[in-house]
């Protein structure tokens, strides 16, 4: 079975990763002294991540290829910044992706280094703290001199989807309803969201179990509201993702279960190890809920707690998970251990 991915760079990815969104979201989000150089031809997605490695849980990123009306190509580079609190080291980080574009670009080939295409640097973000990232590269330098401020790259393109407007996040009505689903308000627009996805698309469903994976929702409370809108399919579509979720986390428990069974040499250990892997499985997945609920009521978590998090048994995290309901702060959903 599939391993899950990042939530944030799944949806991110569906979003863009069509011809014809990627175009509209061009079209919406440049300003119009760029739109107004580009052909009318949807752009072209182009295989490849440039993300550090240790960033790849917070940040997605997607390049496209677009032609211009000079008869020449550029490169649109958008990066999705998924951390609650923005990363003031962007700037850099957007740079070294920008040069790791340029290399695969020009290749071997000396004559493609003389004429390198244009990559316009567009930033995503959706948390919901003010964006407090330098605008360039150049604003991290420590220098008034402007003969001593070398830097590869002026600046980037910022699309803040928190501080826009509804009407402003696209035209397109299904870029719309996944933008408002980055910013965590879809069950606020579910009426909305239900008639610009149509049923049985991609889309639809991973939209839907983005909710599932990142929002801090009630499930009984979510089916009640989707019967009660008459949203019959998409209640029957959540339990069906909702069971698919927990099934591969199980299977991820169960790999290591195995293993650790078939390490200690001993018959009665593989099935020890399924056993085992099973409940992890299921653990894990009540962690990582645990982890964002704590997050989005008292911002991002101590490592002390993570570490804590992660080794505490299932009981011990349900009854975490019933303290965040009420606690006033951080400190009083571990000042005592609550009966499961």
């Amino acid at each position: 079975m599939a391993e899950l991915h990042n939530p944030h760079d799944t949806l991110f990815r569906a979003l863009l990763s069509d011809p014809g969104r990627a175009r509209d979201f061009l079209r919406d989000h440049l300003p119009n002294t760029i739109v107004g150089q580009l052909a009318p031809a949807p752009p072209e997605i182009l295989e490849g991540s440039f993300v550090d490695e240790a960033l790849a849980g917070s940040q997605s990123d997607l390049l496209m290829k677009v032609a211009l009306t000079s008869g020449t190509d550029a490169f649109v580079y958008v990066l999705a910044e998924h951390k609650s609190t923005p990363d003031p080291a962007l700037p850099l980080q957007l740079a070294s992706y920008m040069v790791r574009i340029w290399k695969r670009c020009a290749g071997t080939g000396t004559a493609r280094l003389r004429a390198l295409p244009p990559i316009i640097p567009v930033v995503v973000y959706h948390g919901a703290p003010p964006w407090t990232v330098p605008d360039s590269l150049r604003d991290m330098i420590a220098t008034d001199d402007p003969d001593l401020a070398f830097v590869p790259g002026a600046g980037y393109i910022l699309r803040n989807l928190r501080a826009m407007e509804i009407d402003a996040l696209s035209r397109n009505a299904a870029l719309r309803a996944g933008f408002i689903t980055l910013r965590q308000e879809a069950l606020a627009f579910l009426a909305e969201i239900a008639g610009s996805l149509p049923e049985g698309t991609d889309l639809r469903r991973q939209v839907l179990e983005y909710v599932l994976r990142v929002y801090n929702v009630d499930l009984d409370a979510l089916r009640a509201t989707l019967r009660t809108g008459g949203h019959n399919e998409l209640e029957a579509l959540m339990g069906t993702i909702a069971e698919t979720l927990l099934e591969q986390g199980e299977a991820r428990g169960l790999a290591r279960g195995k293993a650790e069974g078939l390490k200690a040499g001993e018959a009665r250990g593989l099935a020890r190890g399924e056993a085992k892997g099973k409940v992890e499985g299921k653990a894990e997945g009540k962690a990582e809920t645990l982890g964002r609920q704590l997050e989005r009521r008292f911002g991002p978590l101590p490592r002390d707690i993570e570490t804590r998090i992660a080794a505490a048994e299932p009981d011990r995290i349900e009854a975490w998970l019933d303290a965040v309901l009420d606690a006033p702060d951080l400190a009083a959903v571990f000042a005592q251990d609550r009966p499961h």
